[in-house]
């Protein structure tokens, strides 16, 4: 046991003799990666979106702010404000694009089911968690020019299926899920 105690004080000491005269404030390799270990980590976290929402079924998202045009299956980021949401206050929101420009989106308002080119989307609700009356989009037909129907995967979500048709120009960016 005491010699094992010794080799390691002896490799402490050694230690200490090739470190004399070393300051890691004038290491430039040191300054230079933390340098560029802050800057990847600002480019990445600006580009990552977290979501504790149940009506998606991913946590962690990569952001992409390139203005392309959202595809079927994407996850756009929009700002929404409405009466029946947090008190009317914007509020940003993730939802998955369900129903593009040119494809049939059709309601059976009886039973409040919503289809895109004939297949479920899902159900609208008729009132809130919190009681009050949700109104329907109802709409039969093509989907207009530069318009999206987006959706969230939960019963609850709040979606187009109660507030309709959200315009392409209101896209800040397109979310890839990553978790």
């Amino acid at each position: 046991m005491k010699r094992s105690n010794r080799r390691i004080s002896e490799s402490f000491q050694g230690l200490r003799r090739s470190m004399e005269g070393y300051s890691p404030f004038r290491d430039r390799r040191l300054w230079i990666l933390l340098i560029v270990l802050s800057l990847a980590g600002y480019w990445f976290c600006s580009r990552l979106v977290f979501s504790i929402s149940p009506s998606l079924s991913h946590r962690v998202f990569v952001l992409d702010r390139s203005g392309r045009t959202p595809r079927k299956g994407d996850y756009a980021i929009f700002h929404l404000a409405s009466p029946l949401f947090e008190n009317g206050k914007p509020q940003k929101l993730i939802k998955e694009v369900t129903c593009l420009a040119g494809d049939t989106l059709s309601v059976d308002a009886r039973n409040r089911f919503f289809y895109c080119n004939g297949k479920y989307l899902g159900k609208a609700k008729v009132i809130t968690l919190k009681g009050a009356v949700l109104p329907m989009f109802v709409f039969n037909g093509k989907i207009p020019e530069g318009m999206l129907f987006v959706s969230g995967r939960h019963r609850d979500s709040f979606d187009s299926r109660y507030w309709g048709f959200l315009d392409e120009r209101r896209v800040e960016a397109i979310a890839t899920p990553f978790f």
